[in-house]
């Protein structure tokens, strides 16, 4: 029996509009479909984009990922995911890993891939990207990432506030953006404008409970957010041609 096919899949952030064509035309044809179980609510968030998505009949599976920081630990895990997806797809049924965001980027995908491939070199698969969540957020602010000769800095781990790694980033010709700094996001946006940066926080991107704002009154009324990133520049940076928001 040939082998099914593997697909790694991105949703975007959380918006179900923002799932591309390709996945979703994708996720209509596949037998079975993985996502990571939730760590914080009863529905992940890839859970609830699918549900959003009309003509879905796959088999649908969460798989419990161990956010241990014994990264061996972390392996162990995801090579038993990679057994039991495999399973699958030697029966001959194709099977999606869906992630929100871009799998690719950030995500257990890479991972999760690489040791379906260690098992089975030959297996058919593809990588469907999806829609990030700064570039979202940008897209909401109506105001560029980058121009020119700006670069993007993408930062995946909280910066404590006041570190050297900080000052590093910050001394670039850069916009930054600060992924999971929920735990320090006030002191950061303290030191931040002090400095003379602007600071965009945005938490739940695409949900229902979407928040972005420049505030930080209003951003230090939140609750901590695991979903949440800060879009850091030098303030003015993005002004040279001002677009007028509704």
């Amino acid at each position: 029996m040939s082998l099914g096919n593997f697909y790694g899949i991105g949703l975007g952030p959380g918006d179900p509009g923002l799932v591309t064509l390709r996945a979703a035309e994708v996720l209509r044809s596949v037998q079975v479909i993985y996502a990571a179980a939730s760590q914080q609510n009863s529905r992940s968030v890839s859970g609830r984009i699918l549900d959003a998505l009309p003509g879905l009949t796959a088999r649908r599976c969460e798989l419990a990922f161990t956010m241990s920081n014994n990264f061996e630990e972390r392996l162990a895990r995801i090579d038993e995911h990679a057994e039991q997806i495999l399973a699958v797809l030697q029966s001959g049924q194709d099977a999606a890993f869906v992630t929100i965001g871009d799998p690719m980027t950030y995500s257990t995908c890479g991972y999760l891939l690489r040791a379906l491939l260690r098992r089975e070199p030959e297996l058919p698969h593809e990588i469907i990207p999806g829609v990030n969540s700064w570039s979202t957020l940008a897209a909401k602010e109506a105001v560029p990432l980058v121009e020119d000769q700006t670069m993007l800095q993408i930062v995946p781990a909280a910066i404590a506030p006041g570190s050297a790694e900080l000052d590093r980033l910050l001394a670039a010709d850069a916009t930054t953006v600060l992924l999971k700094c929920y735990r320090t996001r006030e002191e950061l946006l303290r030191q931040l404008s002090e400095r003379g940066f602007h600071a965009v926080y945005g938490a739940g991107i695409g949900l229902e409970e979407e928040f972005v704002s420049d505030d930080p009154d209003a951003i230090a009324a939140r609750p901590r957010e695991y979903l949440s990133m800060l879009i850091v520049r030098k303030a003015g940076a993005a002004d040279c041609d001002p677009v007028e928001k509704p």
